[in-house]
Formats: C-alpha cells, sequence, structure tokens
C-alpha cells in the first residue's frame, strides 16, 4: 500500500515538473510561443527616417537599421512612417519587410508628434505590444527574448505595461564601414562583441524605446502634450506620465541590447536641430517648469529585466 502510495506521488511530480517545463518553454527565445500561438507579433515598433538632405552617417545607419528590424519578423513587427510613400526609401523598406505608413501630422519644422504615431499604429495593426523606437536603432535578439518574457506575464501585471530602456552608443568612423557591414552585425553573438569593444551605455537620463500595450493600458494618452521625437525632453516626459497614470514601468536595459550608430564628435544630431529645445518649451509652459523628468529615467523603474545564469530573461522587481 505505501509503495502504491509512494508511486503515485511520484506520478504527480512527475507531471508537475512536465508542466512546469512546458511553462518555460513557452516563455522562452524560438518563436514558437506567444507570437505563433496567438498569431500575431509581440510588437508593433514604428519610427521614421530622414528623407531629405541625409548625410553619409544617417545613410549608413538606415541601411543597417532597413535589414536589422524585419530580421526579428514575425515576433516585431516594423513600421515606418514616411512623407513619401511611393519613393526610393519607401520600396526599399518594404522590400525588406517593413510596413509603410503615410506621416501624419508635424510641428512647423516638420519633426512628427508623438502621440499621433502611436495612435495610428493602434488602429491599424493588433498586436501585444506597440511602440516608438528612434530610427538609427538597431538590436539584438535579447529584443524577443525579453518581449517573450512580459508579455507572457501581462496577465499579472493587468496588461499595462510599459517597457523602456537606454541604448549603446559606438562611435562610427565613416573610414571604417567595412567593418560595419550588415552581413557582419545581423548575425548572432558578432552584435553582442561590437557592442562590448566599441560600445558605451549612454547617459542615465535617456531612453530611446517606449514599447506599451494598447488594450488595458491606463496611459491618458488625451492628457498627454504633443511632444515631438527625437526632440530632448519626449522620451523621459512619456514615460513619468506614464507612471503617474498607474502604469507598470519595465527597464529593460539589462535584456535589450540597442545600439546607436554614433557620429565622432556628436552627442546627439537632435539637439543640432532648429526645434532641439521645443518639447522642453511646451513642458515648462505647461507645468510651470516643475516636471521632474527624473521620474522618467529607465533607472527609475520599479520593475527590471535581467538574465539569470542560465541565460534566461527574468522579470524581477528592482530592490
Amino acid at each position: 500500500m505505501r509503495t502504491s502510495f509512494r508511486w503515485i506521488l511520484v506520478a504527480i511530480l512527475a507531471i508537475k515538473l512536465a508542466l512546469l517545463t512546458a511553462y518555460l518553454t513557452v516563455l522562452s527565445f524560438g518563436g514558437k510561443s506567444l507570437s505563433r500561438s496567438t498569431g500575431k507579433p509581440l510588437l508593433t515598433v514604428f519610427t521614421t527616417f530622414k528623407e531629405i538632405g541625409m548625410i553619409p552617417h544617417h545613410r549608413l545607419s538606415l541601411r543597417i537599421v532597413v535589414e536589422n528590424w524585419p530580421s526579428f519578423r514575425p515576433h516585431v513587427r516594423p513600421v515606418v512612417f514616411l512623407n513619401f510613400t511611393d519613393s526610393a526609401m519607401a520600396d526599399m523598406a518594404r522590400s525588406a519587410g517593413w510596413e509603410v505608413v503615410q506621416m501624419e501630422r508635424v510641428n512647423a519644422r516638420g519633426t512628427p508628434h508623438l502621440v499621433d504615431m502611436y495612435r495610428t499604429a493602434f488602429e491599424r495593426f493588433d498586436s501585444h505590444l506597440y511602440g516608438y523606437a528612434n530610427g538609427d536603432l538597431i538590436f539584438d535578439d535579447g529584443i524577443v527574448r525579453t518581449l517573450e518574457t512580459v508579455c507572457g506575464q501581462l496577465p499579472s501585471l493587468n496588461n499595462n505595461v510599459l517597457l523602456t530602456g537606454i541604448r549603446t552608443n559606438v562611435i562610427v568612423d565613416l573610414a571604417e564601414t567595412e567593418t560595419l557591414s550588415p552581413d557582419e552585425l545581423l548575425k548572432g553573438d558578432r552584435l553582442k562583441r561590437f557592442a562590448e569593444t566599441r560600445g558605451k551605455l549612454f547617459t542615465p537620463d535617456t531612453a530611446d524605446y517606449f514599447f506599451v500595450t494598447r488594450d488595458g493600458s491606463s496611459l491618458q494618452w488625451s492628457n498627454l502634450l504633443d511632444v515631438v521625437i527625437g526632440r530632448g525632453g519626449y522620451g523621459t516626459y512619456l514615460v513619468a506620465m506614464a507612471k503617474s497614470h498607474g502604469v507598470n514601468v519595465i527597464d529593460t536595459t539589462g535584456t535589450v541590447l540597442a545600439i546607436h550608430l554614433s557620429e565622432k564628435g556628436v552627442t546627439s544630431h537632435g539637439n543640432l536641430n532648429p526645434d532641439s529645445e521645443y518639447n522642453r518649451v511646451l513642458i515648462g509652459q505647461r507645468h510651470k517648469k516643475k516636471f521632474d523628468h527624473r521620474n522618467g529615467y529607465p533607472g527609475n523603474a520599479k520593475l527590471h529585466t535581467q538574465y539569470d545564469d542560465m541565460g534566461t530573461v527574468k522579470l524581477n522587481k528592482r530592490i
């Protein structure tokens, strides 16, 4: 009798172990879990490209980014907003696997409004998460691993999250472009080694991507100011406002490698534009210069992702 009971316990433990293994497999990277089981991407990520007057540095970044983002399909759907949707640039993007969308509202200097881009993405596409990312970033496969982990835990987070993180700057010398070919950068661990040997994490008061849920989000979009992309303050403003609206902000810097191909001697191209102070002026007028951008720093998020000893992405509370 005792032997039979012992075997029953062993069988129960085996079943529990099998269920746990299956659950962990679903959360692991491999493309067979959430995005395929639900039939929709984990993320719709959108951006825009400079269409006129591109300098050689921008052309180099564009060439690499256009191939990098679609490499994560079907988990990630890349979208680009353009003024000229029948241009050679638009055709190049489509051929690489991008969705091309007509640019909508811009400020007097032609810079797109952030909230409008989110609204268009919400209306036109279906995915678990949506977000803007600067158009000069290239990602490693940590973006998919991280999305899988976070999306697998969305029910426990009330489907109410914002993922953000700090980029890694890599100084690019155009004389060395042969070392920056997409074939070399977009394969496996090469990108990680490239960042480790030539990269430096950018300042803690910055962020370059912002991925949110559409359904279930407590972010009150209609209450946000009309900030524009790529100009100082828009990112920390969005994150700080999301946090104040009760959104679970997650710092994914630890597991998402976002490389920014930086021009030698230039800290930020956004600061070189004539509307570089657009967002700061707008935010200052509304909040009487009392807005605390520190609330929008990725490092101040209560949740963050990190790799464990087995290389699995974990979502943890920040201590």
